[in-house]
């Protein structure tokens, strides 16, 4: 899952960092290296291959949110638009003088890697336990709170996206967004999906959330 919202930084420094614009489905390019990235407009993904070539997509990054990359370590890597986006790469010096300088900023880090701690275990949870529909239900619950608690969005990603970071077939995504409709949780009409029922979804999700 994705690790929650992250910090805000100061825009006079996101201003003097390098930006990068990706068309939609663009992979970041390997030559951008290593590091912490920070979403300015868009939608990525991040995801890896196994040696077998299956892939697992481990987030999905909105717009104000970091992404970190080590593709020294994982070198199957990959970071891709799902449309047009922007990301700055967040300079090592720079991140560590908004660290030291504003206790508000250190304060919005540490909380977000308290935050990516909770998910983290949340995600092993998930991946262990849960079925179909508590893993949809999670995933669209989490994805409304990184909205500001909206109940109708866009889902830029494919049913595949959504079942490659699920540990799901696309066709199991299908049918559980199919079930999920018709017991009243949600409506969707293509990539459009309205909670319409949110304390039913948090009761299928009830074991992931309280985790």
């Amino acid at each position: 899952m994705n690790q929650g919202a992250a910090p805000r930084l100061a825009v006079g420094g996101i201003c003097k960092l390098r930006v990068i614009e990706l068309a939609e489905r663009q992979e970041l390019p390997v030559a951008a290296g290593s590091g912490l990235f920070r979403v300015l407009s868009g939608v990525l993904q991040t995801s890896v291959i196994a040696e077998d070539g299956r892939r697992w997509i481990s987030a999905f990054h909105l717009e104000g949110e970091l992404i970190w990359l080590d593709r020294a370590s994982v070198r199957s890597q990959i970071a891709e638009a799902l449309c047009p986006s922007s990301l700055a790469i967040v300079d090592g010096s720079m991140m560590q003088a908004l660290l030291s300088d504003d206790d508000a900023i250190s304060a919005a880090a540490r909380g977000w890697l308290l935050r990516s701690y909770s998910v983290s275990h949340r995600w092993g949870f998930l991946l262990a336990r849960s079925n179909a529909v508590e893993k949809l239900s999670f995933f669209l619950i989490d994805m409304m709170n990184r909205l500001d608690g909206r109940s109708d969005f866009s889902l830029l990603m494919s049913r595949a996206d959504i079942g490659d970071h699920l540990g799901l077939t696309s066709e199991t995504v299908t049918r559980t967004f199919t079930h999920l409709q018709r017991s009243g949780c949600i409506a969707v009409r293509g990539k459009e999906v309205s909670i319409v029922d949110r304390p039913r979804l948090l009761f299928h999700a009830g074991d992931i959330v309280s985790t």
